[in-house]
């Protein structure tokens, strides 16, 4: 857990996020309607640590205070985000985000694609307020392999076919660890920071971002929908997406285990959801993925003690060891 004052010293950032986003929603180029719409995806709430991630870097990198140009880039990453959930929605046929109902059965699906177009823009938008062409590019290169990752999911979801663990951590950096690379890139970018500097974040990213989805993974397995909630705990299961922990159980588990996972997720025969996840916690696989975890955890954070301390880089460590598991 954070340290209360961290704890404290991340709401306020946190909140000094959700008023930039507003102010760029009041004066985003669009009319009333679309305006409307985009507020009500800002209002959905979120946890904000890519933006976090980039205002943190940032300021552990240049020993300045963060401004109007360093919010510009944390905020685009955010926009960018919110507009793959958009889309990730519809493709998962997810009913709520948030606690909420999903913003394409709320309005309409032609919305939800609309409304991403348009926040995609947005947050181009703010990136060529930086005038750096390597922030815009960091973010175009996100988006694509947020686009590459829609297509390769739904390929290997519709495929008869067995990923291998190799694929699914490639799926992984296209669609999670891409985004946190590139807020992490980009914060030493604003400071115009050494190839070193940008190389080591980088690796950063890559290590905080696995640890991201890994994580979230684990729980989407052993945690109620109470307990980290999302209403959609069991979404990956009933889609029968490979995710890295299916794998992993499939490699572990007992042979008929093993049978009975294969007969879900690759010949698609029926099977209830709860029966998976109780194939999946006996074979072991969650011990072993929570050591990937905290090896991702430990990887990020050695990058992050090798520069001075400071109260950014303080943050940022007490970020990524709240990814720690212990399961």
């Amino acid at each position: 857990m954070f340290s209360s004052k961290t704890k404290l010293d991340v709401e306020k950032d946190i909140e000094e996020i959700n008023n930039e986003l507003i102010k760029l929603k009041d004066n985003a180029p669009y009319d009333e309607e679309i305006v409307n719409l985009i507020n009500e995806i800002i209002e959905t709430g979120g946890k904000r640590i890519r933006p976090l991630i980039t205002l943190l870097c940032y300021e552990m990198i240049s020993n300045k205070k963060r401004d109007n140009t360093s919010f510009a880039a944390a905020c685009a990453i955010e926009i960018i985000h919110n507009a793959s959930l958009l889309i990730d929605d519809i493709f998962d046929k997810d009913i709520f985000r948030r606690k909420k109902k999903s913003f394409y059965l709320k309005f309409s699906t032609f919305s939800a694609i609309s409304m991403s177009y348009s926040l995609s823009s947005l947050a181009f938008g703010l990136a060529l307020k930086t005038k750096l062409l390597e922030i815009v590019e960091e973010l175009t290169k996100a988006t694509q392999n947020l686009a590459i990752s829609l297509f390769l999911e739904q390929k290997f979801r519709n495929a008869n076919t067995k990923m291998t663990q190799e694929e699914a951590l490639l799926l992984i950096d296209r669609k999670t660890t891409t985004l946190f690379e590139a807020a992490s890139v980009i914060g030493v970018l604003l400071n115009q920071a050494t190839q070193e500097d940008r190389e080591k974040m980088k690796d950063f990213g890559k290590y905080f971002g696995r640890a991201f989805q890994l994580r979230d993974d684990l729980l989407s397995i052993t945690a109620t929908e109470e307990e980290i909630g999302k209403t959609s705990v069991i979404t990956d299961i009933k889609n029968r997406i490979q995710t890295y922990i299916v794998l992993v159980a499939m490699e572990q588990a007992a042979e008929e285990d093993k049978k009975k996972l294969e007969e879900y997720y690759i010949e698609k025969k029926e099977l209830d959801v709860e029966k998976i996840r109780t194939l999946i916690k006996r074979s072991g696989a969650i011990k072993t993925v929570a050591k990937l975890v905290n090896e991702y955890i430990e990887k990020a954070m050695s990058i992050l003690k090798s520069y001075p301390e400071s109260t950014a880089r303080n943050k940022l460590i007490e970020i990524t060891r709240f990814l720690s598991l212990n399961l």
